[in-house]
């Protein structure tokens, strides 16, 4: 059986925790989806981001963005790595301050996407897409534009990853993140990817999802 799963990490600890998957469209009564914050997280303060600039925190919270209590091998209150947006080949991780993207260590991703393969198999083009969810949790395009949130996105270690991809907002293009083949045969195929987000209008942005798509062989 192939199964591509996106869990939720921080660094190298464990456990991971899968993240809320809308495989049946409206389904958004689990828990276990990715917030973006201010500072003071989900029950802090200040939670809010403030418009143009991103997020200070990222956490596992339930669909209506109340973070789901400390966990086992992660920080308090389901707190996640952070990763903020600086400029396209800078990042700050956790409040770390400034550091190229390329020298950030593998593992550091809030978001782990997993590929695994009932036989070794080869990844090829793979691509994650920030996508707009519809008002039944669906997707109605998987090339539209998320609006009125930027969203930036990388992949740790990726050859394509000494810069910030823009996945949606003003300027945005193209809603892809385009990552390294991997042709070498494995049962398990791990992306960590890094997603920064700034609202461009006040309000709750909770429109939007993201997906994956590769070819294995």
């Amino acid at each position: 059986m192939n199964t591509l799963s996106f869990l939720a990490a921080s660094g190298s600890a464990l456990p991971l925790y899968p993240m809320q998957t809308l495989d049946t469209p409206g389904n958004t009564s689990g828990a276990n989806y990715l917030g973006f914050f201010g500072a003071g997280g989900p029950q802090g303060s200040p939670y809010t981001i403030v418009v143009g600039q991103y997020q200070d925190t990222t956490h596992i919270t339930n669909a209506s963005g109340t973070n789901l209590g400390t966990f086992d091998g992660l920080p308090g209150n389901g707190r996640l790595v952070n990763h903020k947006y600086l400029t396209n080949t800078t990042v700050s991780v956790s409040g770390m301050g400034s550091q190229l993207l390329t020298n950030v260590p593998q593992g550091s991703g809030s978001l782990l996407i997993r590929f695994e393969s009932g036989t070794s198999a080869q990844v090829q083009n793979p691509i994650l897409r920030a996508v707009n969810l519809n008002a039944s949790s669906g997707v109605s395009s998987l090339t539209g534009l998320v609006t009125d949130i930027d969203i930036r996105a990388y992949a740790v270690g990726d050859s394509f990853g000494d810069q910030w991809a823009q996945l949606g907002g003003t300027g945005a293009t193209d809603n892809r993140l385009i990552m390294d083949d991997h042709p070498f045969s494995s049962t398990m195929h791990d992306y960590h990817v890094c997603i920064s987000v700034s609202p461009e209008s006040a309000g709750q942005k909770n429109a939007f999802g993201f997906t994956m798509s590769l070819e294995f062989l």
